[in-house]
């Protein structure tokens, strides 16, 4: 399914060591990357109006986190790991990426998974 974006947002399906998923970009790709993680019954699209409102050199990254939006509907989340596969979902985007460290926005939901983040992925993280 075609979900349209914003004028300034880019959508791409990107497939990872982990997941195939919808993830939208905004800014320069060379940009100061910020990845933007949704809440519950949400999806990427919910960062649209913020990603496009980055200052100027910033790289706006939001991904469909495992089942929501565009993400791979076969992919499960193991609910006994808690938020272990969105964080290694983030992780592996981010790899995938070829991005060292990212400053990361997270909403309900996505704010459990930057928890998650700032307990077994520090080193990833330019800001919370």
């Amino acid at each position: 399914m075609y979900v349209p974006v914003l004028d300034g947002v880019k959508s791409e399906l990107i497939t990872t060591a982990r997941l195939t998923t919808r993830v939208l970009f905004a800014g320069p790709r060379d940009g100061t990357p910020v990845l933007f993680l949704h809440g519950n019954a949400s999806s990427a699209t919910w960062w649209e109006e913020t990603m496009v409102a980055l200052p100027e050199g910033f790289l706006g990254i939001a991904l469909d986190q495992r089942g929501f939006g565009e993400a791979d509907l076969e992919k499960k989340v193991d609910a006994t790991r808690g938020t272990a596969d969105w964080a290694e979902d983030a992780v592996a985007l981010l790899d995938h990426l070829d991005v060292a460290k990212a400053h990361v926005v997270g909403s309900s939901l996505g704010g459990c998974v930057l928890w998650r983040l700032m307990a077994e992925s520090p080193d990833r993280l330019l800001s919370a």
